[in-house]
């Protein structure tokens, strides 16, 4: 059963708009104050200003336009990073769709740890916190550390997989009184990954070998208590997300 109260990738959507609106916003203020300078400049007789002043003036609108330039490309570069993480996040989305009705699929959950992409509960009472990557090129495991084309990535992908796993684990067990198993996993979008086995229980593969991972028969025993509460667990998720947005 797939039943979405919240779109794939929607808070990377909301965060796309956020940073262009930012962007934006920056551009026409710094761009105002290069307009006010120039109006300086071009009326100094006027105002008394001497070829200091007007050198100073100058110098101030070319540091200005300087400044505004290499922050906005950097907010740039921020932006199209959340719109990768996006596409990414709705290319997950889409593969998940296809999981028939022993399946209970939540997308975008809010956490004190950051953002949880999906959450996958299945009839056999598995249950997948599944955090989407769109970064390119190769991941590897050197020394039991994750590595991005050769470098450890901007943040500890694994350590907030845990947390976040963590989390989810205490929330269950406050719905249904039972501990139970959540297998983490790390999807790449769009890199190639080594075949490895998990770090610290983190499953780390690439997308075209999800469904495979999601629909494999568990070696866990079951419960059938995650899976009668499954709707029940959905709704406080989603709840806890409105309240944390």
């Amino acid at each position: 059963m797939n039943n979405h109260n919240k779109r794939a990738g929607q808070s990377a959507r909301d965060m796309v708009d956020k940073r262009y609106k930012s962007r934006v916003w920056f551009v026409l203020l710094m761009a105002g104050a290069v307009l006010l300078i120039l109006v300086l400049v071009f009326n100094s007789k006027a105002l008394g200003i001497g070829v200091l002043g007007i050198l100073v003036l100058g110098f101030l609108a070319r540091f200005t336009m300087d400044y505004m330039e290499g922050k906005a490309k950097r907010m740039r570069r921020e932006e199209r990073r959340a719109v990768h993480g996006a596409k990414a996040e709705e290319k997950i989305g889409a593969i998940l769709e296809s999981l028939g009705e022993d399946y209970l699929v939540s997308h975008d959950i809010e956490s004190p740890y950051g953002n949880i992409d999906h959450i996958v509960i299945s009839k056999q009472s598995n249950v997948f916190l599944i955090e989407t990557k769109a970064h390119g090129g190769r991941v590897s495991i050197v020394n039991g550390r994750l590595l991005v084309n050769g470098h450890e990535p901007e943040k500890d992908f694994i350590a907030q997989a845990l947390k976040n796993t963590y989390w989810l684990r205490d929330e269950i067990r406050g719905v249904i009184n039972v501990e139970i198993w959540i297998t983490p996993v790390m999807v790449f979008t769009n890199a190639f990954v080594e075949r490895t086995a998990p770090i610290k229980g983190v499953t780390i593969i690439n997308k075209k070998y999800l469904l495979n991972l999601l629909q494999r028969p568990s070696m866990k025993a079951h419960n059938l208590a995650v899976w009668e509460s499954r709707e029940k667990l959905q709704e406080l998720l989603y709840a806890q997300s409105r309240v944390s947005s």
